[in-house]
């Protein structure tokens, strides 16, 4: 499952930069096992820094930065990001990623996909197109 940022934003001062180092750590120990980590809310873990941020705030990005920097010594280790509030993020952090991908709404034809997919779910047609027309505009999650 995705690691939430949440779970990376700890109270403690350095208790965050020590969770990440640890991660980089690991997948280092095993270099013949590609290693993918998945970071939810990216922007609660790297937001804008400006002059009222904390230094606690500052260091975490600080040391974010340079694990990312880092990641290029670390070849089976891949980290994917995602977050809706883009506006939001560390300049620094964003231009480091090395690709920004956009995940819009799923089209008619995916949410007939996804809805025809529920388990226990019999669809006869009509309902099926009933239900795509009725979730015009919902995300992925929303529509399984």
């Amino acid at each position: 499952p995705p690691l939430a940022a949440g779970e990376l934003n700890r109270p403690l001062v350095g208790e965050s930069e020590r969770i990440i180092i640890a991660l980089c750590t690991r997948c280092n120990r095993i270099p013949y096992t590609q290693c993918c980590v998945s970071i939810d809310e990216i922007d609660s873990l790297a937001p804008k820094r400006d002059e009222d941020s904390s230094e606690g705030k500052v260091d975490k990005i600080s040391v974010l930065l340079s694990l990312i920097e880092g990641i290029k010594d670390i070849p089976n280790l891949m980290i994917f990001c995602a977050t809706n509030r883009l506006h939001m993020m560390d300049e620094a952090f964003l231009r480091r990623m090395s690709g920004k991908f956009f995940v819009g709404r799923p089209s008619s034809e995916a949410r007939r996909n996804i809805l025809s997919q529920i388990p226990d779910w019999v669809l006869e047609a009509d309902m099926l197109e009933r239900l795509t027309i009725a979730t015009t505009n919902f995300s992925g999650a929303a529509v399984g």
